[in-house]
Order: structure tokens, then C-alpha cells, then sequence
């Protein structure tokens, strides 16, 4: 007797049949293998870090009537509330591919996930995957590293749109442009495929997938971007090392799970001998990978002095999503003669005030300038010349006196273009700086700022709130005080500081937009450019999330101001 309409009433709307109720006895249907339960690698009262298995989605799932408990993140909520007692919550704090497996850590308590967010954010982690990828490639060829523009179409497919060279991403994607890096080392080759080692600099979605496609290597068993066979009945991707600092003791912490025997199979080599599977083995040294400047410890080594430590809390996603590809844009005028490296200054000079450890001029030299960097911090200075190249030149000076280095630049103090970049905040009083500038750059020549937006993101001043907007929650901005100028202590590292580590104080000073226009105006300077950037981060997915992607696209978090040197200079008064 078929079943009545209202039993089944969404299948019969669809024009379905129900289901076929299996004997009592009989195997399921579905042959596939059962997803194997994650493995707990390590636990306390804060962290929890999990082997996630190859088959299992890290986040809840979206789709409509999914069960949320068909997740690793569902798991670990579960698993977390046996007990009872502190750590009885969990929060993501990254992702893998559902068909990839390997470590991941969740934090148990609040402290412990801003920390590790932090430390996600400002590249901090140590992570090593093991692929396996087609083409054993030549011999010679050992290792690579990929970096360019990613960027994600509607279907979710990502794809590169240009490679980074410290320029801009162009086209009618480049908003969307998210830059990306990937080192690779290869350990294993045979059959026609390769095990690769591979470190990534940045996290996007579908990362190591994408570059190693595109370097005509896809990973085997990648439906999405190009396998030709599938020897593993997986993807070939294993995330076996993981490494950051303990948010609350402060000690750094390495975990590994070594690559699944399928994969050391798959390229004709034996897993190692003797070694069980849950027997951890020396997690790989961060000097056997390359980087973009040939340094084997940058970004990767910590400077054994306070100033890392600032640097680290400072240089984020904020700086790679947004403020680096910004400033790089207004340098390269397109209007020659000032683009950067064009046909009439084929070596364009930029002077970067305030420069720090060398975050934009690096950049610069990427694109093929020379930089000269400047900061009044000897220790900045020295841990930028550790690391530079020959296009770049870093002197300790004071942003204020930048005419006192005309005599130690000799004949080359003159520069085609000047930066000063989330420093001009920090620096009181700015006539000096941007007179100084003046003094150094030629006719027609740009100075690019980038600061915290002075309307919206005052330290001191400004903040966000909630209320009730109908039906719904709206988040807003708030401002106490924005015409008046002042100056506020800022910690700048607050995560470590809220860990018992000793707070980095500076001082930042606030002032409205007319000041800045004043000061320029009067050293010289015609404005010709003023943008407004919004944050590109998104919030993790709740009741909240909507509403906090909202705000944060319409209420920008930095300005930025292009001023171009003129003949004429204007009084200030």
C-alpha cells in the first residue's frame, strides 16, 4: 500500500517518492566507507587540538535541514560538554577542506580563542601539510614557492588573477583580490607523482589546491581543480604539523600526525619504519622552506627583543587584505612620470617614512624601486636590515628631522615617491614630517598616508554598540568626540598583555582630517586623493554574524590620503 500524502507531504510536493524502508537485517545501501572519528591529540582547560579525518566537514554545515552534528565542529561541542567544569564551550579558529585531513586546534575558552585568532591573523602559526600531486617533475627541481592574487567566483571556485610582485591586483576583480602565499618542498617522488611538504604564509580557501594546480601539479584526487586519477580515494592533502604559542602560558607548542601510509605509497616510497601511528616524529624544521627574500627566518623566527613583539601585534590581515595593496595603488600613479617603474623612471626612489621593519619597503623593492626606510627605533631599524635586499637602504632617523639626512643620502636625496603608512597617528607635531617630505621629493611627486580612520576609529572616542532596529539587532559606531585633538596610551600588544606579558605602551594622537589637510597644504602639497577602507574581515557564523559583516563594510577603519608636491605652498595661518 503506498504511503499516504500527508506522511511524507515535502517528498510528495516535490513529486518523490519516499524511500524504501530497508529489511530488518539487511546491509545499508550505501557502500562507502564510514568517516573514522576524529582523534584528540592534546588537551587542557583552554585548547583542544583534534586529528580531523578525511571525509568530515570542520564547521557546522549551511545547508538546508543539515544535521549540525555531521561535523567536526559538532563533535567537538559534544565532546567538550562530558565533563563538567571549566571548558565546556569551543570556538573554530580555522578550517580544513572537507575531503583533506589532519591537526586543527579549537579554543575552550575566550581567552584562549582571541589568542589564537590573533596568532592566525599575523601569520604566527607554524603549518606543514603533506600533499601528494601529479608529476614527479624534474629531478632538479626541489622546491617553489607561489604567491599571486586569489580570488572566488559564485560557484566557489577559487582562482589566481595575478601574481603578487608588490603590485595591485587590476581588473574588475581586484577588490575582491585576497594576496596568497605558498611554499613547497618536495620529500618523496615515484610513480609518476610527487610528496610534497608545504608551509602556508596565508590561509585563504582552497589555497595549496589552487597554486599547485596552476603550477601544473594538482593534488591527486581534487575533483575541483584538475586530478587526472584518484589513488587515494581522498584527497591528497594531510595538515601534519601545527605550531603557535600557548594562550596562556606562553609557551610555544608543536603537534604533528604523520601523513597517512597511502600517501608514502602512492609515490612508491615506504612510511617510515618502526614509527606507529600515533607515535609523533620531528616536526619539520621552518629553515628547510623557502621565502619571498631568501631569508630562511622571516616571519618565522622571533626577534628576541620587544619590538617583535609590536611588529607582530601590528603586521595582520588588516595589513595584507588591505592597507598593503591600498598604499602600493595610490603610489602607482597612472600618470606617468610617477608610476611606479615606468618608462620614464625606469628605477623609481620612494623614501618610507616611519618604515618600521620594513613591511611596504620590501614591498617596493618587490616592485622594482629603491627604498630608503627611515624610523627613529634603532631596533626596528636593525631587524629591517636583517632582511633587506639590495634595492632597500634603512637609516635610524627621526620622521620630524628628514632634512638632516640629505647630507648622509649625498646626491641621491631626491625621491620620486614618499609613503607613510599606519605611523602618522603616532608621530606629534606632523608640520615637520610632511615639510621634510616635501623637501625630499621632486616636483609632481606623491606622498601617500594610510591611517586609522579619524572620524570612525579614534582610540578613546569611538566604539561600537547594538539596538534594537525593528525586528532585528543593528550594530552602529559610536562617537563621543571627533573636532578636538588628543593624545591616548595604546597597548600595543594587548593579547599577550591581557596573558601576563608586559605591555608595549605608545602613544597615539588623535586629530580631525582638517589638520592633516592644513598641515599638507601648507608644506606644499595639493590633495588629489582620499579613500576610505573598510575592514575585509568576516565573523564567524552566528546570530550576529550578518549584521557584524554589515557594519563593517559600511563603517570604514582606515583613511587614506595621496598628496602631490606642487610649486605652490600656502600659509599656515
Amino acid at each position: 500500500m503506498p504511503p499516504s500524502r500527508d506522511r511524507y507531504p515535502s517528498q510528495q510536493r516535490r513529486g518523490k517518492r519516499p524511500p524504501p524502508r530497508p529489511k530488518r537485517g539487511a546491509a545499508p545501501q550505501d557502500k562507502r566507507p564510514r568517516t573514522p572519528a576524529p582523534r584528540v591529540v592534546f588537551e587542557d582547560q583552554h585548547i583542544l587540538v583534534v586529528d580531523k579525518p578525511s571525509g568530515l566537514i570542520t564547521a557546522d554545515p549551511t545547508t538546508p535541514n543539515a544535521d549540525p552534528r555531521r561535523s567536526l565542529f559538532g563533535w567537538v561541542k559534544r565532546y567538550v560538554r562530558r565533563d563538567r567544569g571549566p571548558g565546556r564551550h569551543a570556538w573554530i579558529i580555522h578550517r580544513l577542506d572537507r575531503d583533506a585531513s589532519g591537526l586543527l586546534v579549537f579554543a575552550k575558552s575566550e581567552r584562549a580563542f582571541e589568542s589564537l585568532k590573533e596568532q592566525l591573523g599575523k601569520r604566527a602559526m607554524h603549518r606543514v601539510y603533506a600533499a601528494v600531486v601529479e608529476g614527479e617533475g624534474e629531478p632538479t627541481a626541489t622546491e617553489g614557492t607561489v604567491q599571486t592574487y586569489l580570488v572566488e567566483d559564485r560557484d566557489g571556485r577559487v582562482r589566481s588573477i595575478g601574481p603578487l610582485a608588490g603590485r595591485a591586483p587590476v581588473g574588475r576583480d581586484a577588490q575582491f583580490a585576497r594576496p596568497a602565499i605558498t611554499h613547497y618542498r618536495v620529500r618523496e617522488r615515484g610513480r609518476g607523482r610527487r610528496m610534497l611538504a608545504v608551509r602556508l604564509e596565508t590561509g585563504r580557501k582552497h589555497q595549496i589546491r589552487v597554486h599547485m594546480a596552476e603550477r601544473n601539479m594538482p593534488i591527486v584526487g581534487d575533483r575541483i581543480y584538475g586530478r587526472a586519477d584518484d589513488p587515494l580515494r581522498r584527497l591528497g592533502l594531510h595538515a601534519t604539523e601545527l605550531g603557535f604559542e600557548h594562550p596562556i602560558t606562553g609557551e610555544t607548542v608543536r603537534f604533528v600526525s604523520r601523513p597517512p601510509a597511502s600517501f608514502y605509497k602512492a609515490v612508491g616510497a615506504l612510511p617510515p619504519a618502526g614509527t606507529p601511528d600515533d607515535t609523533p616524529t620531528e616536526p619539520t624544521e621552518v629553515a628547510d622552506f623557502p621565502d619571498e627574500t631568501g631569508s630562511a627566518d622571516e616571519g618565522w623566527e622571533t626577534v628576541a627583543e620587544w619590538y617583535d613583539d609590536l611588529l607582530e601585534e601590528r603586521r595582520s590581515d588588516h595589513y595584507d587584505d588591505v592597507i598593503l595593496p591600498g598604499a602600493l595603488r595610490l603610489l602607482q600613479r597612472d600618470r606617468p612620470p610617477t608610476g611606479l617603474s615606468s618608462d620614464n623612471h625606469p628605477t623609481t626612489r620612494v623614501l618610507d617614512i616611519a618604515c618600521g621593519q620594513g613591511f611596504l619597503a620590501r614591498e617596493l623593492a618587490g616592485a622594482g624601486c629603491e627604498v630608503v626606510g627611515l624610523d627613529a627605533s634603532p631596533a626596528l631599524i636593525r631587524a629591517a636590515d636583517a632582511r633587506k635586499s639590495a634595492h632597500e637602504q634603512y637609516l635610524t632617523a627621526d620622521a620630524r628631522d628628514l632634512p638632516e639626512l640629505t647630507e648622509e643620502l649625498g646626491g641621491r636625496a631626491t625621491f620620486d615617491a614618499a609613503a607613510c603608512v599606519m605611523a602618522i597617528m603616532n608621530i606629534d607635531p606632523i608640520a615637520p614630517v610632511f615639510e621634510g617630505a616635501a623637501a625630499m621629493l621632486r616636483e609632481g611627486a606623491p606622498l601617500v598616508l594610510v591611517l586609522l580612520h579619524p572620524a570612525f576609529r579614534a582610540p578613546g572616542r569611538t566604539g561600537w554598540g547594538w539596538e534594537r532596529h525593528g525586528p532585528s539587532t543593528r550594530q552602529y559606531r559610536r562617537i563621543d568626540a571627533y573636532l578636538s585633538e588628543s593624545s591616548e596610551e595604546i597597548v600595543m600588544n594587548p593579547g599577550r598583555a591581557a596573558h601576563g606579558h608586559k605591555p608595549v605602551i605608545t602613544q597615539t594622537h588623535h586629530r580631525p582630517l582638517a589638520a592633516y589637510v592644513r598641515a599638507l597644504a601648507s608644506a606644499g602639497f595639493t590633495i588629489d586623493a582620499i579613500e576610505e577602507w573598510a575592514s575585509q574581515r568576516t565573523s564567524e557564523p552566528g546570530p550576529r554574524a550578518d549584521e557584524e559583516n554589515r557594519a563593517r563594510r559600511e563603517i570604514p577603519m582606515f583613511m587614506a590620503i595621496r598628496a602631490i608636491k606642487s610649486s605652490a605652498r600656502l600659509s599656515s595661518s
